[in-house]
């Protein structure tokens, strides 16, 4: 087997023989997860799912990870020729892959404030009749009676999870934190809810991966000063990153610092740099395609981001990031 591509992060790493072995944390039929020397890295399948520190498989057929009969605790050796599992007789050439780049996708938008407004209600729409909406969806649903500025859609929820209210009054918390760029109260609350959720990648921290990300890329779009973006994203996840799963928390390491998989990158380039309603369903219908809500929760993260800053009352906090220490009746 061999791998077409790579990412340049885990690439650096091989050859820096920082990693060197590891062991499998998880299998599922398109993806394979291995801890290793302190990393996490993903063995993939389809290369539209590539994310930070992710190998894509090429094949000439399809295959499951499960019928290669890789299970738990397998180990894996890794160089820079290859991976290889000796129990199962398994070798993965590298030597050819493309090197592939988990940054956000930065570049000079031409679409006005109008289409991008236009193209935010196209993700709303789109979430409202495509989406599973019964993960993060309920509390999303309930931002608007707090901060009715920000006008979100009402999305339509057929069913609830009780179990969400146990946070509501915290995850509101941590919406009106980062309406005033509240970086002390950001951290505490974001250490509360973190890991709240089922799953490998709980409900709320795919809502904060996709606002974090949806942040830095608003941010360049609008000429914002990017290090109190970056300040508070730190801040949000710094409390809570070590409470969640292994893979939830990688996630929102890589996410807090501009780095994200191939779905969550083509959802924003088509709201940002197209005026383009197909793309933009496109991909919608492809980010919700992962997992059971993951995929919905971060594009709901990726919404709700959107609003704020494209809202000029909050979108002036980040501006100046010294009205943060306004007054919360100036803002709110």
């Amino acid at each position: 087997m061999k791998a077409s591509f790579i990412c340049e992060n885990l690439l650096k790493a091989i050859e820096a023989e920082e990693i060197v072995e590891g062991r499998v944390h998880s299998v599922f039929k398109n993806a394979c997860n291995i801890e290793a020397c302190g990393k996490f890295i993903t063995l993939l399948s389809n290369k539209k799912n590539m994310a930070p520190m992710s190998i894509f498989i090429d094949s000439s057929r399809k295959f499951d990870f499960k019928k290669l009969n890789i299970t738990q605790n397998l180990y894996f050796n890794f160089n820079v020729n290859g991976i290889y599992c000796s129990e199962r007789n398994l070798f993965i050439r590298l030597n050819e892959a493309q090197k592939w780049s988990p940054r956000v996708s930065i570049r000079s938008s031409n679409i006005t404030e109008k289409e991008l407004a236009n193209n935010i209600k196209i993700l709303e729409i789109g979430l409202n009749t495509h989406g599973k909406l019964y993960g993060i969806g309920p509390l999303v649903n309930i931002i608007n009676d707090e901060l009715p500025n920000l006008k979100l859609f009402s999305f339509k929820i057929h069913s609830i999870d009780e179990s969400f209210k146990f946070i509501k009054s915290r995850f509101l918390k941590l919406i009106r934190a980062l309406a005033i760029l509240d970086i002390d109260e950001i951290a505490q609350i974001g250490g509360s809810i973190i890991g709240f959720g089922s799953g490998l990648t709980p409900a709320v921290d795919d809502f904060i991966s996709g606002l974090m990300i949806c942040f830095i890329y608003l941010g360049y779009y609008y000429k914002l000063d990017i290090s109190p973006i970056y300040k508070f994203n730190s801040k949000m996840i710094s409390e809570g990153v070590n409470k969640t799963t292994k893979v939830s928390s990688e996630m929102l390491k890589h996410s807090s610092i501009g780095e994200t998989n191939e779905a969550v990158r083509e959802l924003m380039e088509s709201i940002l740099y197209y005026h383009d309603e197909e793309k933009i369903n496109k991909a919608i219908l492809n980010i919700i395609s992962y997992g059971e809500t993951s995929g919905t929760d971060t594009a709901l993260g990726i919404y709700v981001g959107c609003k704020f800053l494209t809202t000029i009352k909050y979108r002036r906090v980040y501006e100046n990031e010294v009205l943060c220490r306004y007054q919360k009746k100036h803002i709110l």
